[in-house]
């Protein structure tokens, strides 16, 4: 079996019938409670397929509940650091014993936003106390939030909000630096903090040999901190932090930018430790920056939003595909053509939605809730639902009651079995961005069961995605034809009930592509293609290389109209009633 690392010259497939070695690009999706590796092919047919069975995962928690603090160390007590090590030595692991003749010519990142971690003189995070992510929900951080929004006033929020698309919220960094720089039991932290970098970053510096690394646009964007009109940190925005966190935040590039240290791994580390060899030169030596004559080797590409990446993932990169991810969170989104130097101030972020840069081509449009399959977790343990065959049963009791339902709108009489809930179990992100809601019900009887309360929790997410997607298709150009909706995330992947039920609420086809598995990582190795093909056609960008190739095998489900009507406008006023209800005590 023949492995090499180094990169011969790129000769066109077919031609004087050189047969090509096969060209592999590596993804690592950092999630809040898994990490992947995976390994993707390359082609000029379909873009890019998997490689084989190279694909590694580790089911790891890593990012605290309510404080949203990141856990460096595991719950079994590793270094998370070293899980996602892990993770790469797997997948190059079947890559060596593979018997097919290939090159790793790039690697990228997928990384759950929005994610800070503060860094020290050395290179070292500080502490998972020094450490940020979107679900935190603390009290402490939200009253900080309410402190700043009435002290800037509302003019100044609007004007954030426009420029950084984001708004002020407990799960931005915005408040959360605030709130973690003013804590007299943090101080000794702080006073150690140069720098601060994302999940991508200090993988990337560490296997460079560096101390600290860019963030890209992508990440930068998720912080709420970020201008996505002009690609750099917002003035007015950064300007509200304390000093001493002014002087901390990172350099900023594209995620397919090389900046020095460029390229892949050095066989030395770089700065005070320069005489000190790499690790990683002689551990993963297949990506290597450069090979024995000099050539370029493995690109090393920064971090990617994970959002971004599912609906790249998905085919969902024009205004007629909205995606929707429900895995432990959930999402609306929309990926929207804008380069930087035409996003001007015509275009305008809905209220309630978020808008974040990808790359200098693409924005991001929709709305997140920090609750999506969490909820039904949640549900599964509460009802002692968590053997499988429990569960399916009394799945199949929910979408009963639900067809009862459906027939009793439609004659006209309000359901028997009309639970409403809100699914705010860490806070409202989208649409509200209430910093201290959370989750309630209202319906219950003596005849409810077990099936009424898993319905209605089921029913609470999707009529929250639901109110993301009417503002979505308000405030996003679509065209004459209805968009479609295309499905992502285990939890909807897994479920075809609340798919169907997905379509019913919002009356518009629902697609799930069985084909396209773990979206988020394909999104990754989509986006790296995309960058690396461009190196070879620098008079384009990222919007003509965005095209769909691959063959979709998918399953559709199709909104049951009228039947359903009436009964998913109903659900949405009681869910709408019970939150403006339950605000007066948030």
């Amino acid at each position: 079996m023949k492995f090499s690392y180094t990169v011969s010259k790129m000769i066109p497939e077919n031609e004087n019938n050189v047969v090509v070695r096969k060209k592999v690009v590596l993804t690592v999706d950092i999630g809040s409670s898994s990490i992947r590796c995976g390994a993707y092919e390359i082609t000029g047919k379909d873009g890019v397929v998997p490689f084989g069975d190279c694909f590694s995962v580790r089911k790891i928690r890593t990012v605290e509940p309510n404080t949203g603090k990141i856990m460096l160390k595991t719950e079994k007590g590793t270094d998370l650091q070293d899980e996602i090590d892990g993770v790469i030595d797997d997948v190059l692991q079947h890559l060596r014993n593979s018997s097919v003749d290939m090159r790793v010519v790039g690697l990228g990142f997928a990384t759950f936003c929005m994610n800070l971690i503060a860094i020290d003189m050395y290179g070292q995070p500080v502490g998972k106390d020094a450490t940020l992510s979107y679900g935190c929900c603390s009290p402490e951080v939200a009253d900080e939030c309410r402190w700043l929004k009435s002290h800037i006033g509302i003019d100044k929020q609007a004007g954030i909000y426009q420029r950084t698309g984001a708004p002020l919220h407990a799960s931005y960094a915005l408040p959360q630096l605030r709130q973690l720089y003013s804590s007299p039991d943090l101080s000794s932290l702080v006073d150690q903090i140069v720098v601060w970098q994302t999940l991508s970053s200090c993988c990337l510096s560490r296997w460079r040999g560096v101390p600290f690394s860019h963030v890209s646009f992508s990440e930068a964007s998720w912080t709420g901190l970020f201008n996505f009109r002009t690609c750099e940190w917002d003035k007015e925005a950064v300007s509200l932090l304390p000093e001493e966190c002014q002087n901390h935040m990172p350099p900023l590039c594209d995620y397919s930018d090389e900046v020095m240290p460029s390229g892949g791994m050095r066989p030395h580390k770089i700065g005070e430790n320069a005489m000190e060899k790499n690790p990683y030169w002689d551990r993963w030596p297949e990506l290597r920056g450069l090979d024995d004559n000099g050539d370029p080797g493995c690109r090393l590409f920064f971090g990617l939003g994970d959002g971004a990446c599912a609906n790249i993932g998905s085919n969902c990169w024009t205004n007629q595909k909205f995606a929707v991810t429900i895995g432990t969170s959930a999402a609306a989104r929309v990926c929207v053509p804008m380069r930087t130097s035409n996003c001007t101030d015509n275009f305008h972020v809905p209220q309630g939605l978020f808008c974040y840069r990808i790359d200098r081509s693409h924005v991001l449009v929709g709305g997140a809730l920090t609750d999506g399959g969490s909820v039904i977790e949640w549900a599964r343990q509460l009802l002692n639902l968590e053997d499988d065959n429990d569960f399916s049963e009394c799945i199949a009791e929910v979408e009963t009651l639900l067809n009862r339902d459906y027939e009793s709108c439609l004659e006209g009489f309000l359901p028997p079995s009309a639970v409403s809930v809100v699914p705010f179990l860490s806070g409202e992100r989208s649409i509200g961005f209430r910093d201290g809601a959370s989750f309630c019900i209202s319906g219950l009887t003596r005849n409810s069961g077990r099936a009424h309360f898993l319905k209605a929790c089921l029913e609470g997410v999707i009529l929250r995605l639901e109110a993301i997607l009417r503002l979505l298709q308000r405030g996003v150009e679509t065209g004459k034809r209805k968009p479609r909706i295309v499905v992502s995330g285990a939890a909807l992947e897994s479920n075809p009930l609340w798919r169907q039920m997905l379509a019913d609420c919002t009356g518009l086809q629902v697609q799930y592509d069985t084909s396209v598995r773990e979206g988020t990582s394909r999104g990754v190795a989509m986006m790296s293609a995309v960058a690396l093909a461009m190196e070879r056609d620098m008079s384009t960008d990222s919007s003509s290389y965005l095209v769909k190739r691959s063959k979709e095998e998918s399953i559709y489900s199709s909104p049951r109209l009228p039947t359903t009507e009436g009964y998913w406008a109903v659900a949405l006023d009681d869910q709408e009633n019970l939150i403006d209800a339950a605000s007066t005590v948030w």
